[in-house]
C-alpha cells in the first residue's frame, strides 16, 4: 500500500513544551499520527532534537522552543520523498538516513526523524492488519515488562527538591501486571498521605508524576519511600525493592560531584564509595547513572566491587547509541541500558541498540521522558521487544497513564506472562 500524504506539525507535551507529531496518510484513506516526547535531563550525547532557538517570534511565545523548523523539514524535505512510496517500516528509517546521513540527525532533527519512524512503524502495522505491539512479535506469548515507577522526585524534574532525580519502586513479588500497578499505586498514595501528616509540601507533582518532597539527604528520602512501602502492607526488598535515578551529570562540575542539598562534594572514587554505601544499606536492586556521562574510570570501578545482582543502568552514559553501548560492554561499565527511541531518533536503529545489549546479557529498560504526550506507542514498543522492564514516571497523568493503560489491556486481551526482575 502506497503513501499518500506526510504531514508534519507542532503540538504541546506534557510540560505544555512544543514538540514534533507526524501523520502519514494511505490510499485506503487511514491515517496514521505519532508524537515525540522530549527531555529536561538530557546527555549531551543524545540524538541532535531541532528546535527554532534563533527565532525572534519563537522566543518571544516559547522561549526558544518551538520546532517550527523540524516541521518544515518534514513537510518540505521528508514528504515529498516518501509519498508515492509503498508503506514499509526500513524502507522509511534507510530514506531518512539517506535524507539526513549525519550521526545525530542534526540537519532534519532527531525529533523530525523519530515522528516520521514512528508514524511509520503504526502505518506498517495498520497494512499487517495488525496492532503496534504484534508487528513486532507476530506470535507467542508477549512479555509484559516490569515497571519501575517514581515516587519522590527531584533534580531537573522537580525543583531540586531531592539531589538525585528520582527515587523510584520496582514490584518484584507481583505476580501480574495488574498486581504490580495496584501495589504502585497504593504506595504512591500513601507517600502523599504521609508526606502532608509529617508537615511537608507535597502538592509539587514532578514532570513525571512523582511527589516533589524536599528531603535534605537521599538516606532519609530511602528510609520515607521504606516507611511508605511497609504502611501499605507490603514487604520491602522481596515484595517491592527501590531504585534509584541519580542523574549524577547534573550536579557533576568536571572535578567533583555535589549534593546541594546535603551540603557534601566528593571526587570520583569518593562518590564510587558513597553509592556502594547506599546499595549496602537500602534495598536497592537498580541504580541509574550514578556517575557523569563521560566518567567512565568511575563507572568501571564502581562495576568492578557493585553486588552482582545489583542493576546498573546506563542512561546519559548510553543515550540508546550503539557505540556507547558497545564501549561500556567491552570495559564492563554497566550491565543494563535504558532505551530511549528519541535519544536515537529511528524506530529501527533503537531497536537494534536494544538488541545488541540484550545480545550481551544487558538487561533493558524502555523508558519514557520528563516531557510525554498522549502517546500510547511506548507500551508496544516495550512489550513487543521483550525488554523486560519499563521507565514511565509515576501514576499521576494522562500522558504516564496511557501506557501503563496500555499494559493493562494487552494484559486483559492477549496471550501475555509478565516479567520478572532480573
Amino acid at each position: 500500500m502506497k503513501i499518500t500524504k506526510v504531514i508534519g506539525y507542532q503540538v504541546l507535551d506534557s510540560r505544555g513544551k512544543p514538540t514534533v507529531a507526524a501523520s502519514i496518510s494511505l490510499e485506503d484513506g487511514s491515517s496514521h499520527t505519532a508524537r515525540v516526547p522530549s527531555g529536561a535531563s538530557t546527555g549531551i550525547h543524545e540524538a541532535f532534537e531541532l528546535r527554532d532557538n534563533r527565532d525572534e517570534i519563537a522566543n518571544r511565545f516559547y522561549s526558544g522552543q518551538s520546532v517550527n523548523l523540524a516541521v518544515r523539514n518534514i513537510n518540505s524535505i521528508v514528504a515529498p520523498a516518501l509519498v508515492g512510496k509503498t508503506i514499509d517500516l526500513v524502507s522509511i528509517d534507510e530514506a531518512l538516513i539517506r535524507l539526513d546521513p549525519s550521526e545525530n540527525h542534526q540537519n532534519l532533527g532527531a525529533n523530525a526523524t523519530l515522528a516520521t519512524s514512528l508514524a511509520g512503524a503504526i502505518a506498517s502495522a495498520h497494512v499487517n492488519k495488525t496492532s503496534l505491539v504484534r508487528y513486532f512479535q507476530p506470535t507467542g506469548k508477549l512479555l509484559i515488562p516490569m515497571p519501575m515507577v517514581n515516587i519522590l522526585s527531584g533534580g531537573a524534574h522537580a525543583n531540586r527538591t531531592l539531589d538525585i532525580q528520582d527515587i523510584l519502586i520496582v514490584p518484584t513479588g507481583a505476580t501480574s501486571f495488574t498486581q504490580a500497578i495496584s501495589w504502585v499505586v497504593a504506595v504512591r498514595e500513601m507517600a502523599a498521605k504521609l508526606g502532608n501528616q509529617a508537615g511537608k509540601i507535597t502538592h509539587l507533582v514532578a514532570d513525571e508524576g512523582g511527589l516533589g518532597i524536599p528531603f535534605r539527604s537521599i538516606e532519609s528520602a530511602c528510609e520515607f519511600v521504606m516507611k511508605t512501602i511497609e504502611t501499605v502492607g507490603l514487604k520491602v526488598g522481596t515484595e517491592v525493592s527501590l531504585a534509584l535515578d541519580i542523574a549524577s551529570t547534573q550536579f557533576f562540575n568536571g572535578s567533583s560531584y555535589n549534593l546541594l542539598n546535603a551540603g557534601s562534594n566528593f571526587s570520583s572514587s569518593e562518590f564510587v564509595e558513597y553509592n556502594l554505601k547506599l546499595v549496602k544499606n537500602f534495598p536497592i536492586i537498580s541504580i541509574e547513572d550514578p556517575f557523569a556521562e563521560d566518567d567512565w574510570d568511575a563507572w568501571n570501578s564502581f562495576c568492578a566491587v557493585a553486588p552482582q545482582e545489583l542493576q546498573i543502568l546506563g542512561d546519559d552514559l548510553l543515550t540508546t547509541n550503539s557505540t556507547r553501548l558497545q564501549k561500556a560492554i567491552n570495559e564492563n561499565s554497566a550491565n543494563a541500558i535504558l532505551i530511549k527511541a528519541n535519544q536515537n531518533g529511528l524506530v529501527t536503529s533503537t531497536h537494534s541498540v536494544l538488541k545488541q545489549a540484550q545480545t550481551a546479557g544487558f538487561n533493558t529498560v524502555v523508558s519514557a521522558r520528563s516531557g510525554e504526550t498522549e502517546d500510547s506507542w511506548l507500551a508496544d514498543l516495550a512489550t513487543g521487544w521483550r525488554a523486560g522492564q519499563i521507565k514511565v514516571g509515576s501514576t499521576h497523568g494522562a500522558e504516564r497513564n496511557a501506557k501503563w493503560n496500555r499494559l493493562l489491556e494487552l494484559e486483559a486481551s492477549e496471550n501475555c506472562e509478565f516479567a520478572t526482575f532480573k
